[in-house]
């Protein structure tokens, strides 16, 4: 006769399932599936406007969906430099390192955020059941958006997708952009390199955002009404981006660590 402990654990083994039931898994819109599915694919770029809330909340969606419906390795890419945090599936390690690291306590541009915490907390849960695997790609200096490309299209093999969340600068593929027609943006790099690639851009429609712009601080968004169009549709040549989701208007999200000077 099975005890009624042994009965619990079964019940509860078979509730948890995946590791990604841990964390609700929204549908995604049928073009993002679609994307994440296409098996042609090894890049994926989810641009993003730093220091929102729905920003890093969509791309964990994305993430969650592409553990269950892919057969290849996950690989999953992060706008912060290799070494300022420690992702080996232990929450406290992780905690601590973050606690600890300069740049998330004075580096206040929307990457270390409250929201990009709660993300990489996520992640760090799926990296301790070895679901997936994850790449810090940042760096700095004149040549930052080719060292970037560089690290990502280095991390490719026959086995994995990448998909990675950057600022939504860096994931144009085209050089230059409306501010700068000068501007050399790491996704430009990587469809130089012939990597089949996507370039997704979360696309905001107003609300807040906690940025570096005249101060590092909550920022009210430009409004924009794009009611005629779908959640998700085929951007423009102009934009440099292949495929834009609509968020709908956003909200900011502050530093995750503050510093009184």
């Amino acid at each position: 006769m099975i005890s009624v402990k042994r009965v619990l654990l079964l019940i509860f083994a078979a509730a948890i399932g995946s590791p990604v039931n841990l964390y609700a898994c929204d549908a995604l819109p049928s073009q993002i599936e679609s994307v994440i599915k296409d098996s042609k694919n090894n890049i994926i770029l989810v641009g993003e406007y730093h220091g929102t809330r729905e920003s890093p909340e969509k791309f964990y969606q994305i993430i969650c969906n592409a553990v269950k419906n892919q057969k290849r390795r996950l690989v999953v890419g992060i706008e912060l430099s290799e070494g300022q945090v420690v992702m080996d599936g232990d929450a406290k390690h992780l905690e601590s390192s973050i606690e600890n690291s300069e740049v998330w306590r004075t580096q206040h541009d929307g990457k270390t955020s409250l929201a990009m915490y709660d993300l990489l907390m996520k992640l760090n849960e799926l990296v301790k059941t070895d679901t997936l695997d994850v790449l810090f790609f940042d760096s700095e200096g004149e040549q930052r958006d080719l060292i970037m490309s560089e690290k990502i299209v280095e991390s490719i093999s026959e086995d994995n997708l990448i998909i990675a969340l950057t600022g939504n600068r860096h994931n144009k593929i085209k050089h230059g952009n409306s501010w700068d027609s000068a501007s050399k943006n790491m996704g430009a790099y990587i469809k130089e390199s012939g990597e089949a690639m996507v370039s997704v851009n979360l696309l905001q429609t107003g609300g807040t955002a906690w940025v570096c712009e005249s101060g590092c601080k909550v920022h009210q968004l430009r409004d924009r009404d794009l009611s005629l169009y779908e959640e998700v549709f085929n951007a423009g040549e102009q934009s440099r981006y292949e495929i834009h989701w609509m968020l709908g208007k956003v909200s900011s999200s502050a530093p995750r660590i503050f510093i009184d000077n």
